[in-house]
């Protein structure tokens, strides 16, 4: 009999573990953590490029990620970052971890990496060709947004460099709504996006689209998954709207901006909509958030597969995770900072952890209700068996011979079954990181003021708002 209550409250999917808090994980000394450097890689985990580009044409009062306006940035800083982000790429490459060591997987995300010039692609792709190894057929991806993506010239210009993938968020289609997350453009434009890279020879696109938004409900739900499915993308991530404390959305709900805020019973009603909705046409849930036309491939070397394998990190605020070097940190938060690290030779690195065998067995179990199954053989089952029996006793999951697997109930509780599994000091560490995130006025994510209203001055240890 299972030793815990039926979950009630649901939670967002955690992608990432452990967590990263700057008030807590600050790297004073920087030679220690990138110690692992000087060691081969063992070569039992593909190696994936992240590469952050923080610049957007408008800032969607959602967005907890680093990014600053495009307009307010000179195009010698964009040059001068272009060449910081060849130069951290150089770093790494000239390692013993990294030296000969395939790479199969390049992202560019941010923000709006799009809006790159061609020749800041051509500078940093060509680093990369020429400075590390590459795995055969590597998916090289970039993100965008619908008004960026009709450029078919571009396009097909990244297309010649290796470019093999674009992605974008969709969000909606409701234009009232878009309007209120300030997202800058169109449901047209959504349609002249795809049209454009249809005709650049884009045969694998995926989008996101966003649901528990104020003022949504399980008919705009249903509406949106009919038009995406019609447009024919290659995967869908579907996100639950997260309204973190201190930003400008979390104000506009306190402050009754809208006719409805998003609620449990809400998120709970919108995603059973989303997955009967993608099953009616034909598409299958592959992850707790992507679905995906029943034809489409998953390719072992695509993004789907990012978080169990080592991602190095490049650019600010980017997150680097290698099991194979047991390391799990976090750039600089900060465009020029990032820069002045770099220009004198120095990893920009911020704050982060040294990963156990322990930590690393916690974020496999983590990581399973993402994956929706694992392999009995990929995890420390002995370990963990409690824990999932009771999942197995709570219907949530269930056991063949070889593997564990969500249930259809559980997978609407992902999740749930994901904090389950953290250890009680990870979740004492997240409280402690979402405390010290309130009480200094930053974001929850990064520690930073993006999306927040006006930064509050820092207290310092000696004043009497102490850091826990």
């Amino acid at each position: 009999m299972s030793t815990i209550s039926e979950f009630r409250e649901r939670l967002t999917n955690f992608y990432r573990y452990p967590r990263i808090c700057k008030f807590q994980d600050e790297i004073k000394d920087k030679e220690p953590m990138m110690s692992f450097l000087q060691t081969p890689h063992p070569g039992d985990k593909l190696v994936y490029i992240y590469i952050h580009i923080p610049w957007c044409t408008s800032m969607c009062n959602y967005c907890p990620f680093h990014h600053t306006y495009y307009h307010h940035t000179s195009e010698e800083l964009r040059w001068q970052f272009t060449e910081a982000v060849a130069k951290e790429l150089t770093m790494y490459a000239q390692t013993p971890f990294f030296y000969k060591t395939p790479i199969v997987n390049v992202n560019f995300g941010g923000g709006t990496p799009f809006l790159l010039e061609v020749k800041q692609f051509e500078r940093i792709l060509t680093t990369i060709y020429d400075q590390f190894k590459m795995g055969d057929k590597p998916v090289i991806s970039v993100e965008g947004d619908p008004i960026a993506l009709q450029n078919k010239e571009k396009l097909k210009d990244l297309k010649s460099l290796g470019m093999t993938r674009a992605s974008f968020g969709l969000q909606t289609f409701n234009e009232r709504l878009r309007k209120k997350l300030t997202v800058e453009s169109s449901g047209m434009d959504v349609y002249k996006a795809v049209d454009s890279l249809h005709k650049a020879g884009y045969t694998e696109w995926g989008c996101d689209m966003l649901y528990n938004c104020p003022e949504q409900n399980v008919t705009e739900i249903k509406f949106n998954v009919d038009r995406i499915c019609e447009l024919g993308p290659s995967i869908i991530d579907v996100y639950d709207l997260n309204i973190s404390p201190n930003t400008k959305l979390a104000k506009q709900v306190i402050d009754n901006r809208f006719s409805s805020n998003p609620s449990n019973q809400n998120e709970i009603e919108q995603f059973r909509a989303i997955q009967e909705t993608f099953a009616e046409h034909g598409f299958e849930q592959v992850r707790s958030v992507n679905f995906k036309p029943k034809t489409a491939e998953i390719m072992r070397n695509g993004i789907l597969y990012q978080f169990t394998e080592d991602v190095l990190a490049i650019g600010p605020s980017a997150r680097t995770f290698l099991y194979s070097g047991g390391r799990n940190y976090r750039n600089h938060c900060s465009t020029e900072k990032y820069i002045e690290d770099v220009e004198k030779g120095e990893f920009p690195i911020e704050a982060g952890n040294i990963v156990s065998d322990s930590i690393k067995e916690e974020r496999d179990m983590i990581l399973f209700p993402y994956y929706l199954e694992v392999r009995k053989d990929r995890i420390n089952y002995e370990r963990f068996k409690s824990k999932i029996l009771d999942m197995v006793a709570s219907g949530y999951v269930e056991e063949t011979p070889e593997t564990i697997r969500l249930t259809e109930l559980g997978k609407s509780w992902a999740g749930n079954v994901q904090y389950y599994f953290h250890s009680d000091e990870e979740k004492e560490a997240m409280a402690t990181s979402t405390f010290l995130s309130l009480q200094q006025g930053t974001n929850l994510f990064n520690q930073d003021f993006v999306n927040v209203g006006r930064p509050r001055q820092m207290p310092t240890l000696g004043q009497s708002e102490s850091r826990v």
